[in-house]
């Protein structure tokens, strides 16, 4: 063995470089948390005409988040459209306080979540196709829908409220005593799904007694034999007592010139806008 090898095999090794570490970059507990801007919706109905129990009871108001991709695929469902949930659906995933229940919801005051829905989600601004009905042409207007109010809920001659938040009122032609009560979500759907529709199949969902007899096959001989002055007087009342928003614009036609007043046409470029 050399003396130079004896020398390095004796000597102490050096310790390699440290080696530099890799900046970690940490992720803040926060950054998943995104946040859904959210809105609050004025009700027709004011809270006042829902039952103690309902979370909607005395509340004026209803704070929803505003529209994701997540409520645009339920839009664009194809099972949900078929089914004739999808707007429900919708609904119930951008209302926050999940013990509010769309299906248990005044028809009032599911009409003005849809309409703020669509504004938050799309805009103010509904491009549609519009008949005129002076000149029959057919063109397009763009409605505001950021001029859509409440209706103010009118009192009734004739027609009193009870503590159930049902309405009263005596018929002119037979006389009877009508009690009703205004529709929710699910009476609307039930309606919709009903093979003849029409006035009978209504008054017979909104009727609670006849002549303080509450029993359904009762309700149901009264109503099929009610003049039809009574009908009208009927399907009146209950229209003037349902909070509601005001849906109609008025509309001037480009072809002829005529202004005519419209209801919003809510047809599928609704929540499906081609834009």
């Amino acid at each position: 063995m050399s003396r130079n090898e004896s020398r390095t095999q004796g000597a102490p090794q050096a310790a390699p470089p440290p080696v530099p570490s890799q900046p970690q970059s940490e992720v803040p507990s926060n950054a998943f948390s995104f946040v859904v801007p959210t809105e609050v919706v004025d009700l027709p109905s004011k809270g006042l005409f829902y039952g103690e129990g309902h979370p909607l009871y005395g509340l004026d108001s209803i704070e929803v988040k505003h529209m994701t991709a997540k409520e645009e695929d339920i839009l664009t469902s194809a099972s949900l459209l078929k089914k004739g949930v999808a707007l429900d659906k919708m609904l119930q995933s951008i209302i926050v306080d999940k013990r509010i229940k769309v299906e248990e919801l005044l028809v009032g005051d599911k009409n003005a979540l849809l309409i703020a829905s669509r504004v938050y989600g799309y805009g103010a601004h509904y491009n549609v196709e519009v008949p005129c009905p002076t000149c029959n042409s057919v063109f397009e207007h763009t409605f505001d829908l950021n001029q859509i109010e409440a209706k103010e809920v009118e009192d009734v001659q004739g027609v009193s409220k009870t503590e159930n938040n049902t309405f009263v009122v005596t018929l002119p032609k037979s006389n009877l005593e009508i009690e009703y009560r205004l529709l929710l979500s699910k009476d609307e759907h039930e309606l919709s799904n009903k093979t003849s529709g029409g006035s009978l199949e209504l008054l017979k969902l909104i009727t609670v007694s006849v002549n303080g007899q509450a029993d359904t096959f009762y309700i149901e001989r009264a109503l099929q034999s009610m003049p039809i002055l009574d009908v009208s007087v009927l399907k009146r009342a209950y229209a003037k007592t349902m909070p509601d928003i005001d849906m109609t614009q008025d509309v001037e036609c480009t072809n002829c010139g005529e202004t005519t007043e419209m209801g919003v046409p809510l047809d599928a470029g609704f929540f499906w806008p081609d834009s």
